[in-house]
């Protein structure tokens, strides 16, 4: 029988990243309803798409990072990611096309050629294509060098582990903007309680497998990540959810948006 020890490393090393590979997946695909039912609309509505960019990034960059490594887990815990930050973008490219094919024939359909002018209409570059290939031309551009310039694993994994943590950098504006939020208006609307654990168990699962393995390029985002949903646990329980004061007379209640699982998860998965 396995003595203490054992079993920890086993727990540490191995039973840890599983379940943090699982919640991963989980968080990754918590936006595809709300697309869904925009697609269905025709309309993103108040849907953000720019963390999907940097989801398309953040995957890439752990992917890579799980080749030079030789970590199955992380490998795990980002490639479905990858393969759903693609549908993600490309909803809202379609999405971002339409809205515009649509102003433009509004903004046209006061004049006498407005029909001719919709049918010379050519497919343009939307915001969201260019921001997205301006993300995967930057990753192919540090991949080329890692892979081409460095022979060394060590520096493989020095430049890939710091390059992804700086694309992590951009989606601390979320949870960070969602608890300024709570604090301006002093109430925990804007959280989502649900996306909001399980963040913080990913996050504390991923800790202890990078404190075991002793990789601090998975450490840190997690760490900042586990500190930042006990803030946000913190203020849910000390801040109301169900409404705010408005003109100190009556009381408008805030609906949860579903869209809040995007918005105010911390995708500090590795």
């Amino acid at each position: 029988m396995p003595d203490a020890a054992t079993m920890a490393s086993i727990l540490e090393e191995h039973v840890c990243p599983v379940i943090g590979a699982i919640l991963s997946t989980l968080t990754f695909a918590a936006p595809i309803r709300t697309l869904a039912e925009c697609l269905k609309d025709g309309d993103m509505k108040s849907v953000n798409g720019t963390p999907w960019i940097f989801m398309t990034g953040n995957t890439i960059g752990w992917l890579a990072y799980s080749y030079v490594t030789l970590d199955i887990y992380v490998f795990l815990a980002n490639a479905p990611g990858l393969m759903i930050s693609i549908w993600l973008n490309f909803g809202a490219m379609k999405l971002q096309y339409y809205q515009e094919a649509i102003k433009d024939f509004e903004d046209g359909a006061a004049d006498s050629d407005s029909s001719q002018q919709q049918n010379e209409r050519k497919p343009s570059l939307t915001k969201h294509e260019a921001r997205l290939l301006l993300m995967v031309l930057t990753w192919m551009l540090i991949l080329s060098v890692t892979t081409l310039k460095m022979e060394m694993t060590s520096d493989r994994k020095q430049v890939i582990g710091i390059a992804v943590n700086i694309n992590l950098v951009f989606f601390y504006g979320a949870p960070l903007s969602s608890m300024l939020t709570v604090i301006k208006t002093r109430s925990s609307a804007t959280i989502h309680f649900g996306t909001m654990t399980m963040n913080t168990v990913n996050a504390f699962f991923w800790c202890v497998y990078s404190l075991a393995i002793q990789d601090y390029y998975i450490l840190i985002p997690n760490g900042l990540g586990l500190l930042f949903g006990m803030v946000q646990l913190l203020l849910y329980s000390v801040f109301p959810r169900s409404a705010v004061e408005t003109d100190g007379t009556e009381e408008q209640f805030i609906r949860e948006d579903d869209d809040a699982v995007s918005r105010s998860s911390v995708t500090e998965i590795t």
